[in-house]
């Protein structure tokens, strides 16, 4: 049989339940407006938890529990360590404490406990995303600098919301706007209307049903196709490569923020609101990232650098970052390569290719530009070294930035880079369909050197291609890749399409235009030497023959321009060839020209000439024609000699070079004798800004914690002012004089009242109150004055004064919130009216006693719900009891009701309960001290009613009628 649990316990149950979502709020300057509109529009019930995390100074005792108090019912808890948090409760951070959550738990630790800059909110944050997942909110208030960005970014990982408050209603905006340019905040709105978005996001059907597989029913993934279309059309980006669940999970996130009903009316909303497109393709490419992402596994990478790839000592190295998002993983790995290279003293240039679809993103990244936030997983060494402070935050130094090559990449559909020595891809996998996994995986394969190192997630894996690597650490997921694997499914996904394409082109005749392109290149191939058509900025145009063995192509980026196409000699070469031709020579001859190519020694003549097409756009074409050959005809005043240039510009160089020797030789003493001089300067003013650097980042949170600080401070300040003003009119309007004297019995101040009654004036604030002669009060008042202030005891008496009034005289110690005696309060209180009232009241009460006397009556209360009865002494004395030995329990008193009449008597009083007779009014026999029964008649009615017509207050008259008559006649 199942018990009821008691009261208590229904209340031990309620209070112990965990809250099935926190809310996380981060406040720091100008946050105190902002808790308290928050928390004046929180609802109550809403089954919430919400912590309050500040940028507190450690010597400040906080009054903000005081403060919100005014503006919620909630309770407001100061947090100890390990306490549990519960629904509809307010925790608040202590000074000198960062807070944790963990498993439902607050957890506190001391403030530098952690290296690196105190990020109280973002340290909470990341907590709360880790403890309670997407049932984490996190809200971000007022407050300069960037705490709260990072936390939002885990928030977001987790599937969790985030708020922002607007930054035009933010005395600062810092903190705010930080958060917001993550392009990850659900809202932005102004404190007042936050607390109802949480409501309306908690209690939407996608975001409370516990089921993770998503909100779709049959039938709608024609819709969420054309979801997928619509951000196709507007982004360029394809997210039909992405896991289903994974787009399902972020749309169920878009419809419950949005507020509508379901996929379709989401994509209705999103066809006719850009913004939305913009959103949700952030989105869909949360880059969740920091700076040494999992430490371990980038120090095991640090220790494979050292061992593998930078032990043969090569020339140069290159790195593939794939969805490198804002960057902050890509510079950490560009950090540690030149660490590794430094340690070993090489000379290895570092190639890192980052690659993203998202631009916004590649723009940050291409800035190296990261709020303080951003940095605090950088060690103080590493951050000093290959960082530099900027007004927003610190900047990655040039030469870090410069091993870096950004550029928008589709790693899906857009060819890889190829012969790389390591291959970043973190936590992209995850978002891919297996398919897609594997076409991703096996270009990584193509992309790499032999023994090429390839570095994943911690949740990803290598599918269908494990045998493509050998593995270096299965937990941080580091790879080689093993020689001879053969890939059996490495082609593009529209390989099929695109060969369909070319066969059906290849059935097309061919036009006339064709047919005679196809004869002039014929003519060209048998009548033109090896020959390039070149314009006036030297882009290669056309080429005629086969220039392979005049050409060399360089590993990189491709580019069509003859500098990236020949040796340094032969485009000096050609670059006099055009120079010439456009001053006005037809054709320039270079002869007896060689280059070195392999094993082969080649002489060949370089001839230019100039073309112009009927746009009078000028062309130029350059042709290699080998000594053997003799089917051009040279013109003397055309041709120009290799060996004589070369000399003529060797003798202009030796001059060049002596005046410039001369010259650099005069300039370098002097600029030694400078640098000498900078160099003192500079190691001064890099203490001194060292030092500036350090006093302006502790002024800069003094200054947040004094704001905080001072809005308490001003607050209170509004308070005391308010309950003064409520003070003295409480004292002016209720005719009380009052006399304040300090520790030296001076007058400090008194009420207008006491004007009224004494000749005292304003002026007499600072005197001594015994130099005030000619008062009018009573001639013991300083005797009793002197007396308190010796004995510290309270003096109260009823004087009539000098204008015919009975005051009554209260002369007590003034005390402090702290007890301690601050001086003398002399209160008079004008009792003249209550005297009389008093007299008259005493009058009528002993009236009123004679008569129940002389009457053998006694009045009665019951309460009902308590069952307590209250009575005058007279009905005890009656039966021979005095009144405290007469029971006051009703049930005590029935049960001293004579057994025959107790029946009689309870039908009785259950008739006139329901109604059936017009007043209770029986009598009835009662047990007496000494055993003897005496008749009582009992009269009374019901005085008060509950709300649902049930009696909860009965009077009544009790009269002892045992000489009248006897019991039932």
């Amino acid at each position: 049989m199942a018990t009821k649990s008691t009261p208590e316990q229904q209340q031990t149950n309620s209070k112990t339940t965990a809250p099935e979502y926190v809310v996380g709020l981060g406040a720091s300057a100008g946050g105190l407006e902002a808790l308290q509109d928050f928390f004046k529009a929180v609802p109550h019930n809403t089954g919430l938890a919400f912590v309050v995390i500040q940028h507190l100074s450690p010597d400040f005792k906080s009054m903000m529990d005081e403060l919100l108090a005014r503006y919620t019912k909630l309770p407001i808890r100061i947090t100890t360590d390990g306490m549990q948090v519960e629904p509809d409760t307010i925790y608040l951070i202590p000074p000198r404490k960062n807070l944790t959550i963990f498993h439902g738990k607050l957890l506190l630790e001391d403030q530098g406990a952690r290296n690196g800059l105190n990020l109280p909110i973002d340290l909470f944050f990341k907590s709360l995303a880790l403890d309670y997942g997407k049932k984490a909110i996190g809200v971000v208030l007022s407050g300069t600098g960037s705490d709260g960005s990072l936390g939002t970014r885990a928030i977001k990982e987790a599937g969790g919301m985030v708020m922002a408050q607007d930054e035009r209603t933010a005395k600062f905006d810092g903190m705010p706007r930080s958060a917001i340019k993550t392009g990850l905040v659900d809202y932005i709105l102004p404190p007042g209307k936050m607390p109802q978005a949480i409501v309306d996001y908690i209690k939407h059907p996608f975001v409370h049903s516990s089921d993770d597989e998503g909100f779709l029913i049959p039938g709608s993934g024609d819709t969420l196709s054309k979801v997928l279309m619509t951000l196709r059309d507007h982004t360029g980006t394809d997210f039909s490569y992405y896991k289903e669940n994974t787009i399902i999970r972020r749309l169920e996130r878009r419809v419950s923020i949005n507020r509508l009903n379901n996929l379709d009316d989401y994509l209705k909303f999103l066809t006719e609101n850009e913004k939305e497109k913009d959103i949700l393709y952030r989105e869909l490419l949360i880059g969740v990232t920091r700076f040494f992402r999992d430490e371990e596994a980038f120090n095991l990478l640090f220790n494979q650098l050292s061992d593998s790839l930078l032990s043969l000592n090569p020339r140069s190295l290159r790195v593939w970052s794939v969805g490198c998002s804002t960057g902050e993983e890509m510079y950490s790995l560009a950090m540690m390569f030149s660490e590794a290279i430094e340690q070993k003293r090489l000379n290895t240039e570092v190639k890192i290719f980052a690659t993203d679809i998202d631009k916004r993103s590649l723009e940050v990244a291409g800035q190296g530009l990261y709020p303080e936030s951003m940095v605090s997983d950088v060690e103080a060494p590493l951050l000093a070294k290959y960082f530099s402070r900027r007004e927003n935050g610190y900047q990655v130094n040039e030469n870090i930035r410069k091993m870096v090559i950004f550029a928008t990449h589709n790693v899906l559909k857009d060819p890889p880079f190829s012969k790389l020595d390591l291959v970043v891809c973190r936590n992209l996998l995850i978002y891919l369909k297996p398919e897609s996994q594997d076409k991703v995986i096996s270009s990584f394969y193509m992309s790499l050197k032999t023994r090429g190192l390839l570095f994943l997630g911690s949740s990803e894996s290598l599918g269908t291609h494990a045998d493509a690597f050998d593995v270096v650490s299965s937990k941080h997921k580091i790879y080689t890749k093993r020689p001879g694997y053969q890939l059996a499914n490495f082609l593009d996904l529209d390989i099929s399409r695109k060969h369909s394409l070319n066969a059906l082109s290849s059935r097309e005749p061919r036009r006339k235009g064709q047919t005679n392109d196809v004869i002039l290149s014929r003519i060209l191939e048998n009548f033109v030497p090896p020959s390039i058509v070149i314009d006036e900025n030297l882009n290669v145009l056309q080429v005629i023959n086969d220039i392979n063995p005049y050409l060399s192509l360089r590993t990189g980026k491709f580019s069509q321009n003859l500098s990236g196409l020949v040796s340094p000699e032969l485009q000096m070469i050609i670059n006099n060839v055009v120079r010439r031709i456009k001053k006005g020579s037809q054709k320039v001859v270079f002869e007896g020209v060689k280059i070195k190519k392999e094993d082969l020694s080649l002489i060949f003549d370089i001839v230019g000439y100039h073309l112009m097409s009927d746009d009078e756009v000028h062309h130029f074409l350059i042709s290699f024609i080998h000594n053997t050959l003799d089917n051009y005809k040279k013109d003397d005043q055309d041709v120009v000699n290799l060996e004589d240039q070369y000399q003529n510009r060797l003798t202009e160089l030796q001059h060049e070079l002596q005046f410039t020797k001369e010259n650099l030789q005069a300039t370098i003493e002097e600029l030694e004798t400078s640098n000498e001089e900078l160099q003192a300067s500079n190691e001064e003013l890099i203490a001194s800004n060292e030092e500036l650097q350090s006093t302006n980042e502790e002024l800069q949170s003094v200054n947040e914690e004094l704001y905080t600080v001072n809005s308490e401070y001003q607050k209170k300040i509004e308070e005391l002012i308010q309950l003064n003003n409520d003070v003295n009119n409480l004292l002016n309007n209720t005719n009380v004089g009052a006399l304040y004297l300090d520790n030296k019995l001076c007058i400090r101040k008194f009420t207008p009242n006491l004007s009224d009654i004494t000749n005292l004036l304003d002026n007499d604030i600072g005197r001594p109150v015994f130099h005030i002669t000619g008062v009018n009060l009573y001639p013991e008042f300083f005797d009793h004055i002197r007396q308190v202030q010796k004995n510290l005891q309270v003096i109260e008496s009823e004087k009539k004064l000098s204008d015919g009034k009975l005051y009554l005289v209260r002369i007590s110690p003034y005390r402090t919130d702290f007890h301690a005696v601050d001086g003398i309060l002399v209160t008079l209180v004008n009792i003249s009216i209550l005297e009389a009232e008093r007299r008259k009241l005493q009058l009528t009460t002993t009236r009123l006693n004679d008569a129940l006397e002389l009457g053998n009556m006694a009045w009665w209360e019951w309460d009902i719900p308590s069952g307590k009865v209250y009575m005058h002494e007279k009905k005890a004395t009656m039966l021979g009891y005095s009144l405290e030995e007469f029971p006051t329990d009703v049930y005590e008193i029935c049960k001293l009701i004579h057994p025959d009449d107790y029946e009689q008597t309870m039908q009785h009083m259950r008739d006139y309960f329901a109604g059936k007779v017009p007043a209770y009014d029986i009598a009835y026999r009662i047990r007496t001290k000494d055993g003897d029964y005496k008749i009582y008649h009992d009269r009374g009615g019901v005085v008060e009613w509950s709300s649902d017509g049930k009696p909860l207050r009965l009077i009544g008259l009790v009269i002892d009628i045992t000489r009248l008559k006897a019991p039932n006649e």
